[in-house]
């Protein structure tokens, strides 16, 4: 059985002003994206039959609540808006490459089983 080629993933620290110019304001997460997360919409069309798939996302990393828009591709490929041009596999290697990209923003707990801000 061939395996397929491995992904190769993106460096967010090659876009790093890029993103801090498509940066969410500060006062987002008091509108909707607290409450219920960002939710996308796909469409398609099989065999006459017409599919709608409404996801709802909401994103925390040590209790914090990652603010922001994202998109899921037909495919299942993330986009953040941060990073317009670059897309992941899944959510979680979009947080992934967030934290490895800008660890300052994502300071280590001392506390590994904490879930909450304090």
């Amino acid at each position: 059985m061939n395996e397929p080629e491995p992904i190769a993933l993106p460096d967010l620290r090659e876009h790093a002003e890029q993103v801090e110019q498509n940066r969410p304001p500060e006062h987002e997460h008091e509108h909707g994206m607290d409450m219920g997360g960002t939710q996308t919409v796909r469409e398609a069309e099989y065999k006459g039959h017409r599919i709608v798939i409404q996801t709802t996302y909401r994103i925390e990393v040590d209790g914090r609540l990652l603010t922001g828009h994202l998109g899921v591709t037909n495919d299942g490929r993330v986009h953040y808006h941060a990073v317009p041009n670059l897309s992941f596999p899944s959510a979680v290697t979009m947080v992934e490459r967030l934290i490895d990209g800008f660890p300052d923003d994502f300071p280590a707990s001392s506390d590994p089983h904490q879930h909450s801000i304090g």
